[in-house]
C-alpha cells in the first residue's frame, strides 16, 4: 500500500479522536466497565471494524501517545506490536510518524 506518512498519521487520529468520543458517552450514560464499541484505529480510512474494549484496557492504550488499538492484522510491517489479544491488538508508532501522531493525542494537548 502506497501511503504519505501524514496522512497515515491523520487516518490514524482521527479515529483515536473518534474513539475519544465515544468513550466519553459511554462514561456520560455509566457503563462502567462494560464492555463498550471502538473503532479499528489503523491508517486505512475505509475502515470500518469494531473492537470491543473496556474502559482499563482503552485507557492503557490512550496512556501512550503513540499506541493504537486495531483489529488483528491491520498493523503496518513498521509498526510495533504491544500487546495481542483474541480479538484486538495494540501497536505503538515509530519514527516520523509517531511523533506526528504523539503530536495530534488530544490528551497531551
Amino acid at each position: 500500500m502506497s501511503r504519505s506518512v501524514r496522512q497515515a498519521a491523520e487516518n490514524e487520529a482521527s479515529f483515536r479522536r473518534a474513539n475519544e468520543g465515544l468513550e466519553e458517552k459511554a462514561d456520560e450514560i455509566g457503563l462502567g466497565d462494560e464492555r463498550t464499541p471502538c473503532l479499528c484505529e489503523c491508517e486505512d480510512e475505509r475502515c470500518r471494524r469494531i473492537i470491543s474494549l473496556r474502559r482499563e484496557e482503552y485507557e492503557a492504550v490512550r496512556a501512550h501517545p503513540k499506541r493504537f488499538v486495531m483489529v488483528p492484522g491491520h498493523q503496518e510491517a513498521d509498526d510495533r506490536l504491544v500487546l495481542e489479544a483474541a480479538d484486538f491488538i495494540v501497536i505503538e508508532k515509530r519514527g516520523k510518524e509517531g511523533d506526528l501522531v504523539a503530536a495530534r493525542d488530544p490528551r497531551s494537548a
